[in-house]
């Protein structure tokens, strides 16, 4: 289920992300640009519903730390394969 950090004094939310590391790696970013590294009043990490992929394309898309760990996963899956039939 992906994860969106609010900051409610801002009125702001982010994009959704896959991990919550993400979203805290975003909640913390927003905080040093526009809070001066302090916390906000209310602010949190959310779950929020999967989005229906084909209603709105554009709505959500991965982080630089999903496609890693999309690649690192691909790559897993094909040395294994590869492994058991060159064994």
């Amino acid at each position: 289920m992906p994860f969106t950090y609010n900051c409610p004094p801002c009125g702001t939310a982010s994009r959704p992300y896959t991990f919550r590391a993400g979203a805290e790696g975003h909640a913390v970013r927003h905080r040093h640009r526009r809070h001066d590294g302090d916390y906000p009043v209310g602010e949190c990490i959310q779950h929020i519903a999967w989005v229906n992929p084909r209603a709105r394309a554009g709505v959500w898309r991965p982080s630089r730390g999903d496609a890693v760990a999309a690649v690192v996963a691909g790559l897993l899956v094909l040395w294994s394969v590869w492994h058991a039939f060159t064994n």
